[in-house]
């Protein structure tokens, strides 16, 4: 439908959607037309993302007509720009503002001297522009530098449509290729692949619209990193090379209706991509480089700190027994021995569920170190609040994430400095979150003679990211572990400890009652509803600060993150009059709703909790939204940077390693078939401190219980380290025997 914008309506400038009031001379249905206009034509309601905002052009808007709400309006999938042809609408177009660099009267200067032929002028002999006074060499390329943007983001909106490509990421498309871009989406779809947002998937299917031979490299390439990726969000850093070559395989020739794609040219690409070093091929599996170099600088860092000599202290069991009459406390044989481990070598780990000791085994550490002259100490953890909690609990305020003590600004980026870490005495706590690369950086950064205590709950999840670091390593038989196995906490979470390590006995007769409670569902729908319900009471009897619910899936019916975290934000959230919102990734954020953040960045770490507390616009008009976490930590993030959260009325169990809630309630039923594992299960009710609200099947918790299997992680973290520790050991040996056989020549 040819059209030209009239007024706007609504514009969110941040993700470019807008609602505008249009003239048109074509017909439209009656109920479509604005009653008010009285002229020729009519005037009508369109939306859509980035439509025209000037009267300058006419525009060609392809849609459907759609009642809602406010009537009937014109949803816009798809838009082209209609460019003027008279000589008083080129000029107002050219100062329309749409182009930088041009005025009025430049405007009225072009068109006098080129007329109509004013944009086939611009486009083929753009020098002639530099005949035209005040235009130098400089301004004409910053005319023609916005002309092209304009002109290239508007094709490739255009050409992208019918794929659903958002304007922020045709803007990302733009600001990655140039001038360029849209010959290369057309020619070579699958360099698209190389720009964030845009996944292999998405890629294929504009590529295949676009006529792309199914076998070109490129694709073969962009699926081999799809597949790979899948492999790392698995947990794995290698897949063995005849498995992964088959997946590649099948991925390539899906929906294609005869093979598309050979075995034989699929490994040749492989082939090429290990020659390329983009892949690692060893022992018959293939690794991402970057993972192979993480698990074998790990693995090498680590067994050069297991090599060291250590030097014991004197008097330590005497001080062993001050700290327990100073402290208040008595240790049982197996926390001494931790205890003991982690002065008489320089690595060691201890292991143990809830209520074991494990922050009184830190408490007694630290007060041994502070007392041998000590005072270079670091208490560190994977997660903000992992580490939160560890300075309550043993008093060290200066707790901190492992990604603030080794300068990692994100997730991706290596450590800012190549500076050891300057303490002397390391306690890394909840280190079961621990993947690959923060492993990686973190035993590289710790200087000789440190001593360095790994602390976590082994039957916990492993991290989230690749890898499978702290049981590896407990397992690996050369570091010296501790398993704390008696409970001591007692007292209003007894009920929680109890069955946790009832679980862990695989005994199903859990302690049901007060602080541990069972509510019967029959299925999805119904746990759902009940979820929302316990909610509503929980939150308006102990406050939303204190009530989180957790569920194994983030996408998987009416008990999963994603369908509760919609319900309990209708709850929890409510829109004020005149208050502002901001929209990002399908979300829309409003002051008070309570979020999660999902990445590490700056001062903010993944899985730290907290609220929006404003919603502004500031002095440029940037919608903007103040986050504040719960230590007062306070950041302002755009839109764009309000990808990285999410609302948090409900987590994956997964996010909430490293957490502790007052109430947790827990939606676990039979569908949830793929999560019923007794590991997932545990880490969940061993997030709550007072009470754990259980919604669904008896049968699921016995088949959780029984299910002891742990997801199978590809990763030889554990064989690297005990080659690296044996390797240096033979070379110690070796030396020494070196120098006893001179020392003889010596003495002859």
């Amino acid at each position: 439908m040819r059209c030209r914008f009239v007024r706007k309506i609504f514009c969110n400038r941040d993700n470019g959607y807008c609602v505008f009031v249009f003239h048109t001379m074509e017909e439209i249905p009656k109920e479509a037309k604005d009653p008010h206009y009285e002229g020729k034509g009519a005037e009508f309601t369109a939306k859509g993302d980035s439509l025209p905002d000037t009267d300058a052009v006419e525009a060609d808007l392809q849609g459907t007509w759609i009642k809602g709400k406010y009537g009937l309006q014109f949803q816009t999938d798809s838009w082209q720009e209609i460019r003027p042809q008279t000589e008083e609408g080129i000029q107002a177009y050219l100062c329309s503002g749409m182009i930088k660099g041009i005025g009025p009267r430049t405007a009225e200067l072009i068109v006098k001297r080129f007329g109509a032929r004013t944009f086939d002028i611009m486009e083929q002999y753009p020098e002639s522009l530099l005949e035209i006074r005040g235009i130098t060499q400089k301004k004409l390329d910053a005319i023609l530098d916005s002309y092209q943007e304009s002109r290239t983001v508007r094709d490739l909106a255009a050409l992208l449509a019918p794929f659903d490509v958002t304007p922020k990421k045709i803007q990302k498309i733009y600001e990655c290729f140039g001038n360029a871009a849209l010959e290369t989406v057309k020619n070579q779809p699958f360099a698209l692949c190389s720009v964030s947002g845009f996944g292999f998937l998405t890629v294929d299917k504009i590529a295949r619209a676009m006529g792309c031979c199914l076998n070109d490299p490129m694709r073969i390439d962009g699926c081999i990193d799809y597949c790979m990726e899948q492999e790392l969000q698995l947990g794995n850093l290698y897949q063995e090379k005849q498995i992964f070559q088959e997946k590649v395989y099948k991925q390539l020739n899906t929906g294609c209706r005869k093979e598309a794609v050979t075995e034989l040219e699929v490994y040749q690409r492989l082939y090429q991509l290990v020659q390329e070093k983009h892949l690692y091929y060893t022992e018959g599996a293939l690794y991402p480089a970057k993972q192979y170099a993480y698990e074998c600088g790990a693995a090498r860092a680590l067994a050069g700190l297991l090599s060291q000599e250590c030097a014991v202290p004197a008097g330590l069991d005497i001080l062993l027994k001050e700290a327990q009459r100073e402290l208040s406390l008595t240790l049982s044989s197996r926390q001494e021995d931790a205890v003991r481990k982690a002065f008489t070598h320089l690595v060691s780990i201890v292991t143990g569920g809830p209520g074991t000791g494990k922050t009184t085994v830190q408490k007694v550490m630290l007060y041994i170190y502070e007392k041998l002259g000590g005072t270079d100490v670091l208490l560190t953890a994977p997660t903000g609040r992992a580490s939160r909690r560890m300075a309550e609990s043993t008093g060290h305020m200066e707790a901190m994430t492992m990604h603030s003590a080794l300068g990692l600004t994100c997730d991706e980026d290596s450590a800012e400095t190549e500076d050891m870490l300057e303490a002397g005495f390391i306690i890394a706590d909840e280190f079961t979150m621990s993947d690959m690369r923060l492993s990686f950086e973190f035993f590289c950064h710790i200087r000789k003679g440190s001593r360095l205590v790994l602390v976590g709950d082994i039957d916990q999840l492993p991290s989230v990211g690749p890898g499978n670091v702290f049981r590896e390593l407990v397992q690996c038989g050369v570091i010296p572990v501790t398993v704390l196995d008696m409970v001591f906490r007692q007292g209003e979470d007894s009920r929680i400890i109890t069955n946790a390590h009832r679980m862990q006995e695989n005994n199903t007769f859990l302690d049901y009652g007060e602080g541990f409670t069972f509510i019967p569902a029959k299925n999805a729908k119904t746990a759902g509803d009940l979820v929302v319900e316990l909610y509503r009471t929980c939150t308006d009897r102990f406050g939303t600060d204190q009530v989180q619910v957790l569920s194994p899936y983030r996408r998987k019916g009416d008990a999963s993150v994603n369908a509760l975290n919609e319900r309990l934000w209708e709850i929890c959230s409510r829109k004020e009059d005149g208050s502002m919102e901001i929209q990002s990734g399908g979300h829309t954020f409003r002051i008070g709703d309570r979020i999660i953040h999902n990445k590490n960045r700056d001062q903010v770490s993944n899985g730290d909790i907290g609220y929006v507390t404003d919603i502004y616009e500031d002095e440029e008009g940037t919608r903007k939204a103040k986050l504040t976490f719960s230590d007062g930590r306070v950041v302002d993030y755009t839109c764009d940077e309000m990808d990285m959260v999410e609302h948090a009325y409900a987590t994956t169990v997964h996010k909430s390693q490293g957490s502790e809630y007052p109430v947790v309630i827990l939606p676990w039923i039979t569908a949830f078939y793929g999560m019923l594992k007794r590991n997932i299960f545990y880490t969940a009710i061993t997030r709550a401190k007072q009470q754990v609200l259980i919604v669904g099947d008896k049968r699921a918790v016995a088949m959780a219980i029984h299910n002891t299997e742990f997801t199978r992680r590809n990763t030889r973290l554990g064989e690297r380290v005990i080659q690296e520790y044996n390797r240096i050991e033979e070379k110690k040996k070796a030396l020494q025997e070196e120098n006893g056989y001179w020392q003889e020549v010596m003495n002859l």
